[in-house]
Order: C-alpha cells, then sequence, then structure tokens
C-alpha cells in the first residue's frame, strides 16, 4: 500500500506532463524550473551532473534531433514523508536528419522528488537508462 496520497500523486503526474509539455517545445529553462537548485541528472555512460547551471551547460541533449512525440508507459509513483519516486519507460520519437522518423528511442527513468511545500513537488534527481537496440548517443 503507499504511503503517498493520492493528491500527491496526481500533482507528480501533472508535473510530468508539465515536464514533456517543456521538452516537446525545446524549453530548457521550463524544465529546470521543475527542479530543485540542487537537482542531479545522472544520464547513461556520463558524469554526474550537479545543479541546475551543470545541467543547463550539459551538451549531451540530443542536439539537432527534435523531440517530436514522447510517450510514458508502466508509471509507477509512491514515497513517504516529502520525498517520492517516479519510475517509467518512455519511447521518444526525434526528427533526426537521415534517420527513419518511425524508430523511437527507448529506455527507462527514475526521478527522485522533494515536497518543497504542500502539494508543490520538484525534481531532486533524474536517472534514465537507453535500451541496447537504440542508436541515439549523446556525443
Amino acid at each position: 500500500m503507499s504511503q503517498l496520497s493520492e493528491s500527491a500523486k496526481l500533482t507528480i503526474t501533472a508535473l510530468q506532463q508539465r515536464w514533456i509539455d517543456c521538452e516537446l517545445a525545446e524549453d530548457l529553462t521550463g524544465v529546470l524550473a521543475l527542479c530543485t537548485d540542487d537537482v542531479v541528472w545522472l544520464p547513461p555512460n556520463e558524469p554526474a551532473l550537479l545543479g541546475k547551471q551543470k545541467v543547463a551547460a550539459w551538451p549531451g541533449s540530443p542536439q539537432g534531433n527534435r523531440i517530436r512525440r514522447i510517450e510514458i508507459t508502466n508509471l509507477q509513483i509512491d514515497g513517504s514523508n516529502g520525498l517520492a519516486y517516479k519510475l517509467a519507460d518512455f519511447a521518444t520519437w526525434l526528427d533526426t536528419p537521415g534517420k527513419p522518423d518511425d524508430e523511437p528511442v527507448t529506455g527507462s527513468h527514475l526521478w527522485v522528488l522533494r515536497e518543497v511545500s504542500p502539494d508543490d513537488w520538484r525534481v531532486a534527481l533524474v536517472a534514465w537508462s537507453i535500451a541496447a537496440q537504440n542508436t541515439w548517443r549523446s556525443d
């Protein structure tokens, strides 16, 4: 049985949708507004990025690859005492020159969230993996 309230789960699900909307709009500032100041990003096969400034300066985003669509599946949200986690699988379709449009990048991600005030959650940690069959790389 979950210790996280349904209200908190709904708030976190709404935050996830805002994150996706920002990604589709190529709005990194909007994504970072959903994070704590001391956010940690753990990209696959790369060193940890500590804080919003490091994340904003990270060159590893799929540059030149506009995100067309994101689908989230197998969503799990739980937590207690002002901390929560969100675990999910994703499929992301990119507009990549020279690549077919119908092949998504797939993987899984984990968020750790902190409640900064009642029913106001921020992402404190983001970790993700890319499924082996994908050929997209960040360099």
